[in-house]
């Protein structure tokens, strides 16, 4: 009889893990899900290329929007859905610009235009006529680098300030506007100033009438 117990089969103490297969599908779906998750996400995005793209396509004409000061939410939803109304549905051909004092920016679609103007009716600082003026150049500025038909809506209130001082700072503002207006291309201005019949308001407003720009009500 052998008394030398036969050698034990190799791994034969190793204990099993019970949770090990389980532990990878789960792993695995978890990776799925993921990845399913962020591809969704990125369809969403508009690609950089996809934004180039649109910004080269010829455009017909402008829409601009203003934003001299805060207004309500109630104000900025029913001003921005009428002018992604008169945007229509071909936006890609539409050059569009929102300018404000917390919101600076070319817009591929009349959809991110809405958002935007009524960010920038939330975000805005008080009317102040330093930040204004800076924000009138840089809109005048981008007017008047193209030819298209254009049409300007001014939102908020302008700042409370005596005649003289409104004059000295809007006289070439309007000027500008009316020689392009006159040599290059059509500019509507759209009056969305609230309350329309304050002092600050009519007198601001008036400058662009008096040169013989177009004003809308």
């Amino acid at each position: 009889m052998n008394q030398n117990p036969e050698p034990e089969e190799h791994g034969q103490y190793i204990p099993k893990p019970k949770w090990g297969w389980k532990a990878i599908y789960i792993f695995l779906f978890v990776l799925g899900l993921s990845g399913g998750i962020l591809g969704l996400i990125y369809r969403q995005l508009p690609k950089k290329s996809e934004v180039l793209a649109k910004r080269k396509i010829p455009k017909i004409r402008a829409v601009y929007a203003m934003v001299l000061s805060p207004i309500s939410a109630n104000r900025a939803d029913s001003i921005s859905r009428a002018i992604k109304k008169e945007i229509g549905a071909d936006s890609i051909r539409i050059k569009m610009v929102i300018g404000g004092t917390a919101v600076y920016k070319h817009c591929t679609s009349a959809d991110e235009f809405r958002r935007l103007i009524d960010t920038a009716s939330k975000r805005s600082v008080e009317a102040d006529i330093e930040i204004q003026n800076l924000l009138h150049s840089k809109v005048v500025d981008i007017i008047t680098s193209d030819k298209l038909p254009t049409r300007l809506y001014i939102l908020g209130s302008a700042p409370n300030i005596d005649t003289n001082s409104l004059k000295k700072r809007m006289n070439h503002i309007a000027e500008y506007l009316d020689i392009r207006n006159r040599s290059l291309g059509s500019i509507t201005i759209v009056n969305c100033l609230e309350p329309k019949n304050s002092l600050q308001n009519q007198l601001y407003i008036n400058f662009y009438k008096a040169r013989g720009l177009k004003v809308e009500e």
